[in-house]
């Protein structure tokens, strides 16, 4: 079964390289252009990358934790890394990405509701973020919006997250109020009705419920912070409030961002390739970069981002769980922490 799991992997990868083969010259452009790029803005964008895929373990962690799975944050953090390749590699690579990390959750003990649970709120919480950063680059750019209307909408986020606090923690208020409204009915009602019974296995204290948040929040950040210095990398000036000539600011650099994730969530391509690049350099010549300085900044950041990353990934998944197995990974981990205790 070890080599099987081996040759299986192995062999994704070898027919997806050669499938996208004509895709990956922005690996040999990267390189070069990494050798004219600030090395200590280069060495920022790759601690940022990696601290963005450790926060997204945090948040995984302290799911687990809620639901009385005591798991690692190293374990967290094996899957994070081992499904973002997964998820970066192939098309429509999240599903995979999905599955390998519910059987390995599986495999820590976790229950379908609370791995059911684990995605729904994450998914959330981290939408609600990426909501308020895309409004931050609005409010720090000075489109024309109001004032109040920009105050409203944080507010609403605000609101969002303190909802869904609320709705963790009263799974059976919830239940009773979809069993006697009127608005949703039949197969509709009884699936969300279904998603709410799981929510009775989880106990999200506010601190938990804090920490999950704070952590899914560096998650986008740190990911914004690795694209905010690929600007600096490139062009040699830190993007800030104000611009000179032919340089972006961080609202430039936010809307990038946001752009880019917008344009990588059809994943038609393994990680948005070619879509997600074209985003960033669009928007990035719009708030004031050159085309050649923008397309470099893309470049890098994609090779950190994505190329090193998923590479990072894969020999953790091979090493972690293609050769170990989901349930002797499981296993040496809960034995571990029995002899810790």
């Amino acid at each position: 079964m070890r080599w099987l799991r081996w040759g299986a992997s192995l062999l994704v990868l070898i027919v997806l390289i050669w499938v996208f083969r004509d895709e990956l010259g922005f690996l040999e452009e990267g390189f070069r252009r990494l050798s004219h790029a600030n090395a200590f803005a280069v060495v920022i964008v790759i601690i940022a990358s990696l601290a963005s895929l450790v926060a997204m373990s945090g948040v995984m962690q302290q799911l687990m934790v809620a639901g009385g799975v005591n798991v690692s944050v190293k374990e967290a953090t094996a899957i994070s890394l081992a499904s973002n390749a997964w998820s970066t590699t192939l098309p429509a690579g999240p599903a995979f990405s999905a599955l390998l990390t519910f059987h390995v959750q599986r495999a820590w003990g976790a229950t379908i509701a609370l791995c059911a649970w684990f995605f729904v709120v994450s998914s959330a919480v981290s939408t609600i973020w990426l909501v308020l950063i895309g409004l931050s680059g609005v409010m720090l750019l000075r489109a024309s919006i109001g004032l109040g209307a920009l105050i409203i909408s944080l507010a609403l986020m605000v609101l969002l997250l303190a909802g869904l606090f609320w709705v963790t923690n009263n799974p059976r208020t919830v239940e009773r109020w979809l069993k006697r409204q009127k608005i949703i009915k039949g197969k509709v009602r009884d699936g969300l009705v279904e998603q709410t019974r799981n929510l009775k296995e989880v106990h999200l204290s506010r601190y938990q419920f804090l920490s999950v948040s704070a952590l899914s929040f560096g998650h986008r950040l740190f990911d914004m912070v690795a694209l905010w210095a690929c600007v600096w990398a490139v062009s040699g000036a830190i993007p800030w409030i104000n611009a000179g000539e032919n340089e972006t600011t961080l609202a430039g650099v936010t809307l990038a961002y946001i752009t880019a994730k917008l344009a990588g969530s059809a994943q038609i391509t393994p990680a948005g390739l070619g879509t997600v690049e074209a985003a960033i350099i669009a928007t990035l010549v719009a708030t004031g970069m050159t085309a050649v300085e923008a397309t470099g900044t893309a470049v890098i950041y994609r090779l950190i981002s994505f190329a090193l990353m998923t590479a990072i990934g894969w020999v953790v998944y091979f090493w972690y769980y293609a050769r170990k197995g989901l349930k002797m990974s499981s296993l040496s981990t809960t034995s571990g922490e029995k002899e810790t205790s």
